[in-house]
């Protein structure tokens, strides 16, 4: 899967997005040990469940409301493919559109924290890489 945010995104709402796709997993793997470690010292675990709840839920329903209007506007692609059997072609070439159009985001965001290639080039190829994944999410929901 990869989803490429707007080329317009401003700094703030990409550091949102990030930390909303990262929340629910460290939320969920902090969570369980904080009330493993919770009951550990004695709290009953309803009680820590309740607490855990009180104080993780707040943050994750702030950071969903105020990354909604990023999370809506980025294009998220993915393929398919079957773990059995052999690959069809068209899976194949959607892969390897995937994977090209990641290598190419990867490498311009290298280039350009090396000062190979400029900002302006950098936001030319993002914009560039989200149209092309549009145009891929649009043909593949046919």
């Amino acid at each position: 899967m990869l989803a490429v945010y707007p080329p317009d995104s401003t700094d703030e709402e990409l550091r949102l997005a990030e930390a909303h796709r990262w929340y629910t997993p460290l939320s969920l793997g902090g969570g369980v040990v904080a009330w493993v470690v919770l009951c550990a010292v004695g709290i009953s675990p309803l009680l820590a469940a309740a607490l855990l709840l009180a104080a993780l839920l707040p943050i994750g329903i702030a950071l969903s409301r105020r990354s909604r209007d990023i999370r809506h506007r980025t294009v998220t692609v993915s393929a398919c493919r079957a773990g059995l059997g052999e690959d069809t072609e068209a899976e194949r070439a959607q892969q390897l559109r995937l994977d090209s159009l990641a290598e190419a985001l990867g490498d311009a965001a290298l280039a350009c924290r090396q000062g190979v290639i400029d900002r302006d080039r950098f936001d030319r190829i993002w914009a560039a890489a989200y149209a092309q994944a549009a145009a891929i999410a649009a043909t593949s929901a046919r």
